[in-house]
């Protein structure tokens, strides 16, 4: 298979999962151990993508960000031919909107950008255990950002359908492995 066609395959899964309740029990169990754990205490500046209706609920985490006095920044892709993304800094006051991809970005023309971030939460549709590789959307957004800023701490939260023992897809050469990812079972460090 493809990675185009194990993206539609995940896609369609996840979507599928999205309806259950057993979902939303392990976005809660997955809240709850990032949280809980020192990925989080150790870090101030945490970019994150506010999530589709198939992934991983990241609504309830960033409202504890918050809460914890954190300091959040919302991934908004550029739209420029180099497929780049900046990290806008959100507060509870931010204007979003939904962009080309139907996810919500910052829509605010001087809001503040920090691309030097102690920890950035990674979405994926599938993420390989063994490797830490992730099957992304396919725009490659994240893979050029984390190569240009190895220096952010990098964790992933994949619930039981996103979960591979190893990458069913081809690992390009310029794909980033994520270095935590938290499953409903455990926290994996790489």
């Amino acid at each position: 298979m493809t990675k185009k066609e194990i993206r539609q395959q995940q896609i369609e899964k996840l979507s599928e999962f999205a309806e259950s309740a057993e979902k939303d029990a392990e976005d809660q169990v997955l809240l709850k151990s990032i949280m809980n754990s020192e990925i989080i205490s150790n870090c101030q500046s945490i970019g994150i993508t506010s999530s589709l209706s198939y992934e991983v609920d990241t609504s309830g985490l960033i409202a504890q960000l918050w809460d914890q006095g954190k300091d959040v920044y919302l991934a908004r892709a550029n739209d420029n031919a180099e497929r780049t993304q900046d990290f806008i800094y959100y507060s509870y006051m931010t204007k979003l909107t939904k962009s080309k991809f139907g996810v919500e970005e910052v829509n605010e023309p001087n809001a503040q950008i920090n691309n030097d971030l102690d920890l950035i939460i990674v979405p994926g549709l599938a993420f390989a255990l063994d490797s830490h590789q992730r099957l992304g959307f396919g725009g490659g957004y994240y893979d050029r950002f984390l190569s240009k800023h190895p220096n952010s701490k990098t964790v992933a939260l994949a619930n039981s359908q996103m979960i591979f023992k190893t990458a069913s897809w081809k690992v390009e050469a310029t794909d980033i492995a994520i270095q935590t990812i938290i499953t409903p079972e455990s926290i994996l460090t790489n």
